[in-house]
């Protein structure tokens, strides 16, 4: 649910907002600040702040990112090393500066307007197709966000619209422009081409002994065997408690009848609500709609589908406020409502279909309840077992004999590598999947007291790392014949290049490709139209922006786009694109041009803006985060 609030600001505008992360501090610069701040600011943006709470929640939303484009869980300390902590000051700062144009302009978001902006978001719409509060409460509050967070942030994400629609409105694009890379984008080119298999140089020879010894120690990286950890997982979560609980018919009896709401089934009605600008239109429609006028009619008046004012079945507690709740549930089966009073403005509500409420009985809520209540009562006992189990490792109580007392498992990991593989690559099928559980295991040795981490389903897991194996340099002996192996494949490419180079020297000195193909007993092929993206089997990207840098007739040459081979090439015509200013690829191609220059818009009029009023940023709160994080 958190990705989804997240996700629900990443409209186009929003999008247009990540190009602020290319400003590095130069924009801003750095003024080392702080005589009479909090501890709390980060940055300051004129009379806006970047809180450092904000600052580490993006901090560590960016690193999860870059992580997963990378493959690989990064630290705090080894996100800063790739300048992740710049990235998300640098973005919170490109936002603060938005969000304080935008006070200054005047700029505003009315109460209404909010409401309706998150009810209509389709990121934020619930299992039964409306928005749900009480799920959207949940998240937040599960994600350590309040209300009043979400909606500021909200209302400033509005307001920085405004502004940036005011901005890039009227961004010209002119034909020229378009013209230029079009002609860029759309030439293709023809060639002729011959494919150079690596067995073309002919067999390599053994080297000799030194050369093996030599290419043994320039390449020890690929015959060493990483280093592999033993190590002991210990898993306290509501399953494990709820496993030892129990609950007594009585109190389950007495529950039931504290919950009966909880499992009785409400009322629900079939609700279609059709909203009017004011209550005079509304007023006129329902006379209509009483004088027999179908309801598709007044609905196409207003411009709306059926399906536009169709709220579906749904529950009291499902309307948007409680008078049309009230309205709603007060009427007759297809009959209209008069003017409502909403949130939105006035409205009609017709109901079309009731289904009456059910009552539950304790027997078919019993089960239910049961895990229900299991579940409560583990959950708020994890907490004391925990530290129960916390003092016991502080006295020096082993896990197993914790595991023992406590009734847990203990799963035990041999020989992993920090890749989650066996030492032959294969998966570790007993692996926990918990998050940075192997992080965590290679940070750590034998010996330390490593504090409890979430397991991500409501508990906590422990570690112990058992025993540590060094990564091993094979010994030659071991791994000769993979040395000779590697080292003739490296030959074989090298002499396959130094081919591939020759031949092109000998096409552009005159000799044709046809006779250079002969005498390699191959024939050239031809190719068609290769664009400037192109890539395929055959040509790998290298190859065809190769192809495109040489002059017609020229020569190039480059590895295939899968295989081991190069691909010798001719350029045997240039053919230039097409320019029709009414052509949809045209109109298409300047609505990309339109959104980029709106992004250089935005991003030079936050460079002066920041200029003009001034960016502070507390380097010494970042560089103490900064320590924190690393154990410093």
């Amino acid at each position: 649910m958190l990705d989804t609030l997240r996700q629900s600001a990443t409209s186009w505008v929003a999008k247009i907002l990540m190009t602020l992360l290319i400003m590095s501090f130069a924009v801003w610069g750095i003024a080392d600040i702080f005589g009479g701040y909090s501890d709390t600011t980060v940055a300051e943006v004129g009379n806006s702040e970047v809180s450092l709470a904000s600052y580490e929640r993006e901090f560590k939303i960016e690193t999860q990112n870059f992580s997963q484009q990378i493959g690989q869980q990064l630290t705090p300390a080894e996100a800063r090393k790739y300048g992740v902590d710049r990235s998300a000051l640098t973005r919170l700062i490109g936002l603060a500066t938005l969000d304080e144009a935008s006070h200054n302009m005047g700029l505003a978001v009315g109460d209404v307007a909010l409401a309706h902006d998150i009810m209509t978001d389709p990121n934020l719409i619930g299992p039964f197709g409306k928005f749900d509060k009480d799920s959207f409460l949940t998240a937040l509050s599960r994600n350590g966000i309040s209300e009043k967070s979400f909606m500021d942030d909200r209302r400033n994400y509005l307001m920085r619209s405004q502004l940036i629609d005011s901005i890039q409105a009227g961004v010209p694009v002119p034909n020229a422009m378009a013209e230029v890379i079009n002609e860029f984008q759309g030439e293709t080119r023809n060639a002729r081409y011959v494919l150079l298999p690596p067995e073309i140089v002919g067999t390599i020879a053994d080297p000799e002994e030194k050369t093996i010894e030599a290419y043994y120690k320039q390449a020890a990286i690929r015959f060493t065997l990483p280093e592999t950890r033993s190590f002991t997982v210990m898993t306290l979560g509501p399953k494990e408690v709820a496993a030892s609980l129990s609950i007594s018919d009585d109190d389950l009896k007495a529950a039931y009848e504290a919950r009966r709401a909880d499992y009785d089934v409400p009322e629900k009605r079939d609700i279609e609500q059709i909203p009017f600008k004011d209550e005079a239109a509304a007023k006129a429609a329902l006379e209509k709609l009483r004088a027999g006028t179908p309801l598709e009619k007044i609905v196409s008046e207003l411009g709306l589908k059926l399906s536009d004012v169709q709220l579906g079945e749904i529950t009291r507690d499902e309307m948007l406020s409680p008078a049309l709740a009230d309205a709603a549930f007060a009427l007759a089966p297809n009959s209209y409502s008069d003017p409502v009073k909403g949130p939105l403005g006035p409205v009609i509500l017709h109901v079309t279909k009731i289904s009456h409420a059910v009552a539950s009985t304790f027997e078919s809520a019993k089960e239910k309840l049961r895990d229900r209540l299991l579940s409560e009562k583990a959950n708020d006992e994890i907490y004391d077992i925990q530290n129960n189990i916390e003092d016991a490792r502080a006295g020096g109580t082993p896990l197993e004999e914790i595991a023992d007392k406590n009734g847990l498992k203990l799963v035990k990991i041999d020989s992993v590598t920090a890749k989650g593989t066996t030492i032959d690559g294969k998966k570790v099928e007993t692996l926990p999947e918990y998050r940075d559980l192997l992080t965590t295991v290679f940070q750590n040795e034998p010996g330390d007291q490593i504090p409890p981490s979430d397991n991500g389903e409501g508990g906590y897991y422990w570690l112990r790392v058992d025993a540590v194996t060094p990564a091993t340099l094979q010994p030659l002996d071991k791994v000769r014949e993979d040395v000779v192996a590697l080292w003739k494949t490296e030959e074989r490419k090298n002499k396959l290049d130094q081919l591939a180079q020759s031949l092109v020297e000998r096409g552009n000195k005159g000799e044709s490709i046809d006779k250079i193909a002969a005498s390699l007993d191959r024939s050239a092929l031809n190719v068609p139209d290769i664009a400037r993206n192109s890539q395929n089997d055959t040509f790998s990207r290298l190859a065809v922006t190769r192809i495109f840098a040489a002059p017609k007739d020229g020569f190039s040459y480059g590895p295939v786009g899968l295989g081991e081979s190069l691909v010798l090439s001719q350029v045997t015509a240039v053919n230039k694109a097409n320019f029709d200013s009414q052509s949809a690829s045209i109109e298409s191609l300047k609505d990309n041009l339109k959104d980029s220059l709106g992004a250089d818009f935005i991003t030079t009029f936050v460079a002066g803006y920041q200029n003009e009023i001034g960016v502070d940023v507390n380097t010494q709160l970042l560089q103490r985060t900064a320590a924190a994080d690393s154990g410093a």
